[in-house]
C-alpha cells in the first residue's frame, strides 16, 4: 500500500481583498511550505532537496476570481511532511500564513488520504484521452539545450514513468525503456489547442511552458515492433501474448495520466507547474 496525502488550505487575505499584482504564483507555496518545514524540522528541508531526486510533493492552487479566496494544494508521498506539519497545526493552532508581507487568514484546512496502489487495480486499456495542461508544462531533456515545452507523448510518459519509479516502485516497477519504445511505436497526438506562457518561478529569468489542451490515442499493434521485440529471448517463449502486452501497455498509460493528476508533469512541479487534468474516451474492450 502507498499513501499519498493532499492538504488543502482555504486561504483569505487579511485585508479583505487580492490586488492583480498581488496575486502569487506556484513557487510562492513553495516558499511557504518550506520556511513551515524548516521551523519545525530543518532536517527534512535539506532530505527534500537531496540532488538528482525526485521531490516527494507537488503544488496546486486554485484563485478564485468572484471572492478573495485561494486554495493551496499541497500533495505529498512523504509521510513524514503531513505528519510534521499536522503536528504543528495541531499544536500551535496554527491561523495565518504569510507570503512575504501579505498575510492571508487560514480558514479552513482540507485532509484527504490515497492509495496510490490502487491506481493498477482500477485502471482499464485507454485507447484515447485528453490531457488539459491546468499550468504551463515544460521538459528538460538532454537533448538539447532548450526544454521541449509540448508534451511529446514519449517524454510526457517517460517523466511520469521516472515519478512513479521514485516512490511507488515496491507496488510495482516500470521498466521505463520499455514503456517509451512501445509509446514511441503506437501512441500519437491527434489534436493539440496549446500556447506557449510564461511563468515566473521565484528566479531572475521566467520559464516558458504549453499550455491548453491535447488529445492522444493508440494506434492498432505495430506489428515491426513486436517482431524485433520477440527477436529478444525473453519475450520469445510460447506464453507470451503479443495481445496482453498490449493491453498491459495501455492500462499503464491509464495509471501514469491518473498518477500525474495528483503528482504534476514535467519541470517545477513543486512550483505549482504541470498540473494536469485526464479525460479518457475511449477504451479498448478486454479480450
Amino acid at each position: 500500500m502507498f499513501i499519498t496525502i493532499v492538504l488543502t488550505f482555504e486561504l483569505y487575505p487579511e485585508n479583505g481583498h487580492i490586488r492583480p499584482y498581488e496575486v502569487p504564483f506556484g513557487y510562492v507555496f513553495r516558499g511557504v511550505l518550506m520556511k513551515w518545514l524548516s521551523d519545525c524540522k530543518p532536517e527534512l528541508v535539506h532530505e527534500l532537496h537531496a540532488h538528482e531526486q525526485i521531490r516527494p510533493y507537488s503544488i496546486n492552487f486554485f484563485i478564485y476570481r468572484k471572492i478573495p479566496k485561494i486554495e493551496f494544494k499541497l500533495i505529498t508521498y512523504h509521510d513524514l511532511i503531513s505528519e510534521v506539519l499536522l503536528k504543528d497545526l495541531i499544536s500551535n493552532n496554527k491561523s495565518k500564513l504569510y507570503m512575504g508581507e501579505k498575510c492571508y487568514i487560514l480558514s479552513q484546512i482540507g485532509f484527504e488520504r490515497i492509495d496510490i496502489s490502487q491506481l493498477l487495480l482500477s485502471t482499464q486499456p485507454v485507447k484515447a484521452f485528453s490531457i488539459r495542461f491546468v499550468t504551463p508544462v515544460y521538459f528538460n531533456t538532454s537533448l538539447g539545450e532548450y526544454p521541449v515545452r509540448f508534451p511529446l507523448p514519449s517524454l510526457f510518459f517517460g517523466n511520469l514513468a521516472n515519478i512513479w519509479n521514485a516512490i511507488n516502485s515496491k507496488v510495482a516497477e516500470i521498466n521505463r525503456d520499455e514503456l517509451i519504445n512501445w509509446i514511441n511505436a503506437h501512441v500519437y497526438i491527434s489534436y493539440y489547442k496549446m500556447k506557449t506562457v510564461q511563468r515566473d518561478i521565484g528566479k531572475p529569468e521566467k520559464v516558458s511552458g504549453g499550455l491548453g489542451s491535447a488529445s492522444f490515442n493508440v494506434q492498432k499493434v505495430n506489428k515491426k515492433y513486436y517482431e524485433k521485440l520477440l527477436e529478444n529471448q525473453e519475450y520469445s517463449s510460447e506464453n507470451f501474448s503479443i495481445q496482453e502486452h498490449y493491453l498491459d501497455k495501455c492500462r499503464w498509460l491509464d495509471a501514469l495520466c491518473k498518477l500525474g493528476q495528483y503528482t504534476n508533469v514535467g519541470a517545477n512541479r513543486t512550483a505549482g507547474l504541470g498540473v494536469i487534468n485526464y479525460y479518457p474516451r475511449e477504451y479498448f474492450k478486454e479480450v
